[in-house]
């Protein structure tokens, strides 16, 4: 038996987004807590350009602002990433982002919404004694109501890329997140506040850092649907739960969290598809985490950027 960890139950849009994609990766991700050694440069310099926009949103589109905004990106980024590791983490580098800055600015001068809310997190029912957590960057308002503002880096921009977020289950949790802080006809949806990097160009008309702004929309009735998929989810999620506290090691092989062969090269990849060929129970390899990997459980309520908390 595996000792439970007080963040098993803690449900958040990442985690059952892995879970869909694949129960035994979110089994190794979220009940072992098993992740590489090694930082991830998406995700560190991701969370470097939230942090950006942050002071951006909060003293606005100036070049005061820009600098304030890259100087505690930087700090961050370097807290995992010396210079030396820029040339192989390119375009995602702090350069880029310096840059990016006074692009983005002058990209959207024009905006014109009020900032409500900065990094609101906390919890929200989709039915009795079921809760999902949440960490949105922005709640704001502008003539065509209340949104949310969701940043997102990445290097290639592309149809499939943009259109991922329509049916997306974070999507879905931030806009039942604004349904049960507003009034219906004030929610406008979700925005992808979406920046795109690469390298600086070396010729004139050459690919630059571009921008672009998603709008992702679900109506009440759109959501209704959603409620009892993701109800469905959720119960599927306590299930692998309950099959997990009847296996052993002993077992030739563990019926709970099953795995989705078709999902072990998604993004790259999965990192855990060396185990998933070669153990059929992991339960008699997980007293330890393998070489190269750490226990580290993901708990989305400890986000040290959190400005406000709410419970709905």
């Amino acid at each position: 038996m595996i000792e439970e960890h007080d963040t098993w139950q803690v449900l958040d849009a990442t985690k059952l987004q892995t879970y869909m994609r694949c129960p035994r990766k979110f089994f190794y991700s979220y009940v072992l807590g098993w992740k590489s050694e090694l930082p991830s440069n998406a995700l560190v310099f991701g969370s470097g350009w939230h942090h950006a926009m942050e002071v951006l949103l909060d003293k606005g589109y100036t070049a005061e602002a820009c600098a304030e905004g890259f100087k505690i990106a930087e700090q961050y980024i370097r807290e995992f990433f010396p210079v030396t590791w820029d040339e192989g983490n390119a375009p995602k580098t702090p350069a880029n982002l310096l840059r990016a800055l006074p692009q983005y600015c002058d990209t959207y001068r024009d905006d014109d919404f009020d900032v409500e809310h900065i990094e609101v997190a906390g919890s929200v029912a989709i039915a009795e004694n079921k809760l999902l957590h949440f960490k949105t960057d922005a709640i704001c308002r502008d003539n065509r109501g209340v949104f949310a503002l969701e940043h997102k880096t990445a290097t290639r921009l592309s149809p499939s890329w943009m259109a991922q977020w329509r049916q997306k289950m974070q999507i879905a949790i931030y806009s039942h997140v604004l349904y049960c802080m507003f009034e219906e006809e004030d929610v406008f949806g979700v925005i992808i506040n979406a920046a795109f990097f690469s390298n600086p160009p070396k010729r004139e008309g050459s690919r630059d850092n571009e921008f672009r702004r998603i709008p992702c929309r679900r109506t009440l009735q759109s959501m209704e649907g959603w409620i009892v998929e993701a109800e469905d989810l959720f119960d599927n999620v306590q299930r692998d739960y309950d099959r997990l506290s009847e296996a052993t090691p002993e077992d030739s092989v563990m019926r709970a969290f099953n795995r989705n062969t078709e999902a072990c090269t998604d993004y790259g990849q999965c990192p855990f598809l060396d185990y998933c060929t070669t153990w059929n129970n992991p339960l008699q390899h997980a007293d330890e985490p393998p070489i190269g990997m750490m226990v580290d459980h993901w708990d989305p309520r400890a986000a040290d950027t959190v400005r406000t908390v709410v419970e709905l």
